[in-house]
């Protein structure tokens, strides 16, 4: 079963943390910690509310690691340095770039404030952590992180993986002693309660089916994914890795086949995006769309068809 309501103590040294939608993942050393993604804005005063209340102490935090550069995941970032001021923030060169870039950031927080109100109006976030709203213009990343190499926590390595298709800055982090796998999105929006992927391959379906089949490789015990849950258990994990690539290959090939029964790529999106909306209205109805649009235009391009706009 997916483990899917944080808090939940993952191993003897991780926990997820935050929410079940945007969960965050603390790695405790015995005298250091670092937190793995960087959330919408809300989870930093939760997070902070749920190290209190299991006693975790936020001096020992030294490092804040950005999965990618999309605006769920790198929200609270700020609020975590306010929260942990003797840690670092790490991310891949491409993230630091966005991150760094005003414009991004001002898209960023309409973004957030409309995925807090949603997940306040659902009952899924107090409003008490909600926060004050920010006004941060970029968001600093003091380390840049890449391919190969390493994070190390109290002498524990989580090796670095660029992982892209999703995003171009997509990386992943592999502890391959105790069998811990954080993969961002790299294997799409999962939600457990209707066994469904929601392919999120926005760069390229050819890279992400790639990245997929990469870390399937790695025969992870614990695999934390970045929205509802973390799967745990050798043959757990392994076919999770298997339906996910299925899922993402019955996807294109659906794609495919409605381009070539005559349907535009603004059909192909209102529908597919239809489908999505109706298991999770966690934004509204055209954001779906508008990203399935883009989901048919990359299936087009790896099939080689022209498509029809």
């Amino acid at each position: 079963m997916p483990i899917t309501n944080p808090p939940a103590k993952l191993t003897d040294q991780l926990w997820m943390l935050g929410s079940s939608a945007y969960p965050l993942y603390l790695f405790q050393g015995e005298n250091e910690a670092a937190v793995f993604e960087g959330g919408i804005g809300a989870m930093g005063p939760l997070l902070s509310a749920q190290m209190d209340e299991l006693g975790i102490g936020k001096d020992s935090v030294r490092q804040v690691v950005v999965t990618h550069a999309h605006p769920d995941h790198v929200m609270a970032v700020p609020a975590l340095r306010e929260m942990f001021p003797e840690a670092q923030v790490l991310a891949s060169e491409t993230a630091a770039s966005t991150l760094a870039t005003e414009k991004a950031i001002a898209f960023f927080r309409k973004i957030d404030a409309a995925l807090t109100d949603s997940l306040v109006k659902a009952g899924a976030l107090l409003e008490e952590h909600r926060g004050q709203p920010r006004v941060d213009k970029q968001i600093a990343v003091d380390r840049l992180v890449k391919e190969g190499d390493a994070i190390v926590i109290d002498g524990v390595a989580f090796g670095v993986l660029h992982t892209p298709g999703h995003s171009d800055c997509s990386l992943s982090f592999h502890q391959p002693e105790s069998g811990v796998l954080i993969v961002s999105d790299a294997t799409g929006y999962y939600l457990p309660e209707h066994e469904y992927w929601w392919p999120n391959y926005f760069v390229s379906y050819g890279t992400y089916l790639n990245s997929m089949r990469r870390l399937e490789t790695l025969a992870a015990e614990t695999l934390c994914l970045s929205h509802n849950a973390v799967i745990q258990g050798a043959e757990e994990v392994k076919s999770y890795f298997a339906r996910a690539i299925d899922a993402t290959e019955q996807y294109h090939e659906r794609i495919v086949a409605e381009a070539k029964a005559g349907k535009s790529v603004r059909e192909i999106g209102e529908q597919f995006g239809a489908e999505v909306y109706e298991k999770t209205q966690l934004l509204p109805l055209e954001f779906f769309q508008k990203n399935c649009g883009l989901l048919a235009m990359k299936s087009l391009k790896h099939a080689g068809i022209e498509p029809e706009k």
